[in-house]
């Protein structure tokens, strides 16, 4: 028997090795100091013996594959992904330095703790598809989501982590024929039929979370026969949750059966996140209806980056350093309209900026089409004049009284230092979207500093600025945002805000 390897104390005359704190069959990760910026790291290694036990090519293909996982953690900066830090080459192998958060897993949480509440399980769920939604803007796709790759800061932090048999765009395929990449249980069906994975599998493998989340098990249950488990999962039928609640409706879109009929990372964001806030027929309407999601190709970034809840704008996520991805509020106006003959008809008015891919409410079917002389009348229902690119509600003239571009940069004046009177100038859907009181909080006690410019009126109540955010690790995250102010209850509220 070959005696065990002693570890470095020390990697690249930087990092000081602490202890082991977790190993799977090709690396190992450690707590370590960074001796120049005191701060704690957890390091990942390629372990030599795993290497050299898979022969030459085996050893290149796990180095390559470490050095990816380094490559991609390196261009997915997100409060809901774990931090890559750096690559070090420690006697001709690679160890990558990643941030460290004092964390379970959610594999660890369940096994300890049993099944989850659903509320929490949808927020847990709504900071991962978050992070899954920056990746798949970044042309990324995870390939492995599943509850051991979930972490649960002590803190309450939620972060995504291990990217190591994860595409890019721009990678070369490293899998060697006839390996699947993934956890079988976790699988969406059409991996498990020999399809190349895509970010809508990533969103199965999301929903396969939670359901194991909240059930104990996951959709497909266990099998250490992981052939027979295969042909479970590529069947694609799924039964519904038992215990899933209010979450339920969302979950079996996460698991439909057809990549198509999924929402995005970011749609999914959006619904879990209502889940969480206590708005479930919202939720249930729009996991109802919803129109499809146009799919692209693998590994393909949508067109257009989705907000949804957790954006860094007038509302904010749970998580520490500023943000990369898109919010955008869905506000919903459902007007009953009494027509000839007694018939009464649900006019549905929608989605707010034309990306979100949700429906407050089915219109109810009548015999024939109604005329479109006896629309909504104009005292009940926003005007047809709305345009569908913006978030404008129907309260947004009332903003006149007040100078919107004034409301909202005394709005960002606030932060991230007075949260309690920042939080009371968002409307509910805002705070809503922004992850409930906590996940607010949490985000802006992760800045050091916010910075609004360029703030003009484009419109009634609608302003266009430029906002900065500087994480305490003095990481910026720049973009240009619309809000849309509001009087609500007689004061002025942002009602909503978009991310371009």
């Amino acid at each position: 028997m070959t005696a065990p390897e002693d570890p470095p104390t020390r990697i690249g005359n930087r990092y000081r090795l602490e202890e082991r704190i977790g190993a799977g069959a090709m690396g190992a990760v450690w707590l370590g100091t960074d001796e120049l910026l005191n701060r704690p790291v957890a390091l990942k290694e390629l372990l030599a013996a795993a290497a050299r036990g898979n022969g030459a090519e085996g050893a290149e293909e796990a180095r390559q594959r470490l050095m990816r996982e380094g490559r991609i953690g390196a261009r997915l900066q997100h409060p809901h992904v774990i931090s890559m830090f750096d690559v070090v080459i420690h006697e001709e192998r690679p160890w990558l330095v990643m941030e460290y958060l004092p964390s379970q897993s959610l594999a660890a949480v369940l096994s300890t703790k049993g099944p989850m509440e659903p509320r929490a399980a949808a927020d847990m769920g709504r900071q991962v598809a978050d992070g899954l939604a920056a990746a798949h803007v970044a042309g990324v796709v995870h390939r492995d989501v599943k509850p051991g790759n979930v972490l649960i800061g002590e803190d309450g932090r939620v972060k995504l982590t291990d990217f190591g048999v994860s595409r890019a765009v721009d990678d070369v395929q490293l899998t060697r024929t006839g390996l699947i990449a993934g956890t079988p249980a976790f699988l969406a069906p059409e991996i498990a039929r020999g399809h190349e994975p895509a970010a809508p599998s990533d969103v199965f493998a999301l929903g396969a979370t939670l359901f194991a989340a909240v059930e104990g098990v996951p959709p497909f249950g266990l099998d250490d026969n992981a052939y027979a488990l295969l042909h479970k999962v590529a069947t694609g039928e799924v039964d519904p949750p038992q215990q899933a609640g209010p979450l339920a409706p969302v979950l079996m879109r996460l698991l439909a059966k057809e990549p198509e009929d999924r929402p995005t990372a970011a749609q999914a964001r959006d619904q879990l996140a209502l889940v969480a806030a206590g708005r479930d027929e919202p939720v249930a309407a729009a996991a109802a209806v919803a129109p499809r999601p146009t799919v692209r190709a693998a590994a393909a970034p949508p067109r257009r980056p989705e907000p949804g809840p957790g954006t860094v704008v007038a509302g904010a996520p749970a998580g520490a350093p500023p943000r990369r991805s898109r919010r955008r509020v869905l506000v919903a106006v459902l007007a009953a309209l009494v027509v000839a003959g007694g018939v009464v008809t649900a006019l549905v008015l929608g989605n707010t900026g034309g990306t979100q891919g949700q429906a407050a409410a089915p219109v109810v079917p009548t015999s024939e089409p109604a005329p479109t002389t006896e629309a909504a009348p104009t005292t009940t229902a926003a005007p047809t004049t709305a345009p569908t690119t913006t978030a404008a509600p129907t309260t947004a003239p009332a903003a006149q009284a007040v100078d919107a571009v004034s409301f909202v940069q005394n709005y960002y004046a606030l932060l991230p230092g007075n949260t309690d009177a920042a939080w009371v100038q968002l409307s509910p859907q805002a705070q809503a979207a922004s992850g409930g009181r906590s996940g607010f909080d949490n985000f802006y006690g992760g800045l050091q500093s916010v910075t609004l410019s360029n703030a003009r009126q484009v419109g009634e109540g609608t302003v266009e600025a430029d906002v900065l955010f500087v994480g305490d690790d003095g990481s910026r995250d720049p973009a240009r945002y619309r809000f849309v102010v509001s009087d609500e209850g007689g004061s002025p509220v942002i009602q909503s805000f978009t991310r371009f």
